[in-house]
């Protein structure tokens, strides 16, 4: 079988072309476009903007949680200290622990009619544990009851 010069130079640039275009010349299917590889870190960049919104999301979260309940164990150990208290008098405390200000207020339960006609003096204790939040300023109040004694009331039933 014999070949014609026609024949052959078209299987050599048939074959030129296939090394060409294996070699990453001249075929722009071969590799990325400077548009393509913009438009795949773009995609990137946001999806990883957003993942770590997400992320900072909770870890705010997180803190809150863990202030909220330092105020909550700190209150409940105020009004524990309160309720332990032998002398217990009607008024105000206040002070700080850490970014935590707290307040103790002693107060009178019922109305004026309400507590002359009970045998003891019940008191409201309540205490308030604020701090600087996220949202601004946040705050935990707790209130218990305890009755105290009448001022000039004897234990003595003589």
């Amino acid at each position: 079988m014999k070949r014609t010069g026609t024949e052959t130079s078209r299987q050599l640039r048939s074959c030129n072309d296939r090394r060409r275009f294996a070699c990453g010349r001249g075929d722009s299917q071969s590799g990325f476009t400077l548009i393509e590889v913009l438009v795949a870190l773009t995609i990137l960049s946001i999806s990883l903007a957003t993942l770590l919104a997400i992320f900072l999301q909770g870890l705010d979260r997180a803190r809150e949680s863990s202030n909220e309940a330092a105020a909550r164990v700190l209150a409940q150990s105020l009004l524990t200290q309160a309720k332990a208290s032998p002398n217990l008098a009607f008024g105000a405390s206040a002070g700080k622990v850490n970014a935590f200000v707290w307040r103790t207020q002693v107060v009178p339960y019922g109305t004026a009619a309400d507590r002359s006609a009970w045998q003891t003096n019940p008191a409201q204790i309540v205490a308030t544990v604020s701090w600087r939040g996220d949202g601004g300023r946040r705050s935990v109040s707790l209130s218990t009851l305890r009755l105290l004694p009448k001022p000039g009331a004897s234990d003595d039933n003589e």
